[in-house]
């Protein structure tokens, strides 16, 4: 997926208002006051760029020193293998069905076009 399609995917989630594209690691006062954030949110699960608890805590200081920092515990499925088979699936499942559209559509047409003897009875 490239960039625009994970923005979309991830705005399509219902519990999302905005996504903040190329976001820094550190979130800065100025930041929150400038963007308007209410709620700053990470998962247990980790996501390769802290060492240690150290940087998490520094990445996090200001929100937390805010009131605003909620950990949540990730699913057990959150794995970057898991989501990418998730979304491989789905992918191939809308797929199929636009193809099931495509064909059925295509033959409406055709019956249609042929009825109004648009082609001089030949279907195409």
């Amino acid at each position: 997926m490239n960039l625009h399609e994970r923005v979309l995917s991830v705005l399509g989630c219902k519990y999302m208002d905005d996504v903040l594209i190329d976001a820094p690691l550190d979130i800065s006062p100025d930041m929150i006051a400038s963007l308007k954030i209410t709620e700053v949110v990470h998962g247990t699960e980790s996501d390769g760029y802290s060492d240690g608890e150290s940087e998490s805590e520094d990445r996090y200081r200001f929100p937390k020193e805010m009131g605003m920092f909620t950990t949540i515990q990730s699913p057990n499925d959150f794995k970057l293998d898991n989501i990418l088979s998730r979304i491989q699936k789905k992918q191939d499942h809308f797929k199929a069905k636009i193809d099931k559209k495509k064909k059925a559509e295509r033959e409406w047409f055709d019956n249609k076009h042929y009825q109004n003897g648009g082609t001089n009875g030949v279907k195409k």
